[in-house]
């Protein structure tokens, strides 16, 4: 009695929530490849623009001034001209090349979106397409083949209602001059009965 008494006390077990987290950081591999790539290359042309500017800057300075040992004064405003030049330099290649990429990345994205768009107005005659240097491909290609397989499904539906009301107004003439329209609206009910069966709502 105590133990069944324990058991009936004893707090129901709360359902687990459920976990949103990605188990694996590499999601879509080539695209994640070609951002790491892209800022690794911007970074890495960034500093040898820097670098070769400051050691040209430091290397004619030098012959100018025919001195073996300088002041850290003179080393400051040898420098100063150098770094801003490449810093500038490598500001503006950084926001064109920025600029492009997210042209090739944010494209594609606005594409589909219009293709979304579309289909929410029942509109799925206008096809999906993107450029083949945009980002994306894989997804954009999905998104074509699920328009499509609904267009021909919609197709299919489209295509039987028209039978079926075919029929339904060869057995309505029909019973109108009194013969038998039961095979008729048999046929129509058969053509319905397997319209719209495809989807699951």
């Amino acid at each position: 009695m105590t133990h069944a008494k324990n058991e009936a006390q004893t707090p129901a077990e709360k359902p687990a929530k459920p976990s949103y987290k990605r188990k694996q950081y590499w999601v879509d591999a080539p695209l994640q490849l070609q951002m790491v790539g892209f800022v690794v290359l911007l970074v890495s042309a960034s500093l040898l623009l820097t670098a070769f500017s400051v050691y040209r800057g430091m290397h004619e300075a030098s012959i100018q001034s025919h001195q073996i040992f300088h002041s850290l004064e003179w080393i400051k405003g040898t420098l100063r001209a150098p770094l801003l030049l490449a810093s500038a330099i490598s500001l503006m290649a950084s926001g064109l090349m920025t600029l492009f990429w997210s042209h090739r990345f944010a494209g594609p994205l606005r594409v589909i979106s219009s293709g979304v768009a579309r289909m929410r107005h029942a509109n799925l005659a206008v096809p999906v397409r993107i450029r083949l240097t945009d980002a994306h491909q894989e997804f954009a290609r999905e998104f074509q083949e699920m328009q499509e397989e609904l267009r021909k499904l919609l197709l299919a539906d489209r295509a039987r209602v028209h039978e079926a009301k075919a029929r339904l107004e060869a057995a309505e003439k029909a019973f109108a001059e009194g013969g038998d329209a039961r095979a008729e609206v048999a046929k129509a009910r058969e053509e319905l009965r397997h319209t719209c069966t495809k989807y699951h709502l």
